[in-house]
């Protein structure tokens, strides 16, 4: 575990900061919270790299920890203003497994190291308001899930607006599962949230 914190504060200090930001959603019963470093904003910015690191909890009782690593480029075609964006995320912490005929409820530790993709388009190219559709996945093979963890795997999507430019809104959705050794298809999330993005 030093090993492992030694090497984000290494990748922390050593990425270039120009700007950061705070990210928040909740639903009734998850809130996943991320700071950001290096957020690219707007499709004009060009892209760049963005490092994230926060946390997930549910009412269930998850509670897990996250790193994320992303490349994202901005494109124009016919007309037409889209972003596309891969990279890495590294998730930790412990599940929760719900009650079942035979067992009490109980928790499980998981960890994994996902690959990951965004999509986003520009639905309208308004100057102070513009609206985007962005969708993301990521995925954990068995050679990459570690502790009781065996798979995981993430999808989302998110309806966001500039409200100014420091201050993005949005409405998304986010289904999280793992598989572990014992057990399969442990769901952590499946939920409509809502959000805000802030950016400094």
């Amino acid at each position: 575990m030093k090993k492992v914190l030694v090497g984000i504060a290494i990748l922390v200090g050593s990425f270039g900061v120009n700007a950061s930001g705070l990210d928040i959603a909740l639903s009734n019963e998850t809130a996943n919270v991320s700071i950001l470093l290096n957020p690219p904003y707007h499709f004009s910015d060009g892209g760049g790299s963005e490092l994230a690191f926060g946390g997930f909890v549910s009412e269930q009782g998850d509670r897990l920890g996250h790193i994320s690593l992303m490349a994202r480029g901005y494109r124009y075609s016919n007309g037409t203003s889209y972003s596309l964006g891969t990279g890495m995320k590294a998730i930790a912490g412990d599940i929760a497994i719900p009650e079942l005929a035979d067992a009490p409820e109980s928790e499980e530790a998981v960890g994994a190291v996902a690959l990951g993709f965004q999509f986003g388009v520009l639905l309208a190219s308004s100057q102070h308001n513009p609206i985007e559709l962005a969708l993301e996945a990521y995925h954990a093979p068995s050679i990459t899930s570690f502790s009781d963890a065996e798979r995981y795997t993430e999808f989302g999507g998110r309806l966001q607006i500039d409200v100014i430019p420091q201050a993005r809104a949005y409405v998304g959705y986010r289904r999280m599962r793992f598989d572990t050794n014992d057990y399969r298809d442990v769901r952590l999330d499946r939920s409509v949230h809502i959000g805000m993005k802030l950016t400094f």
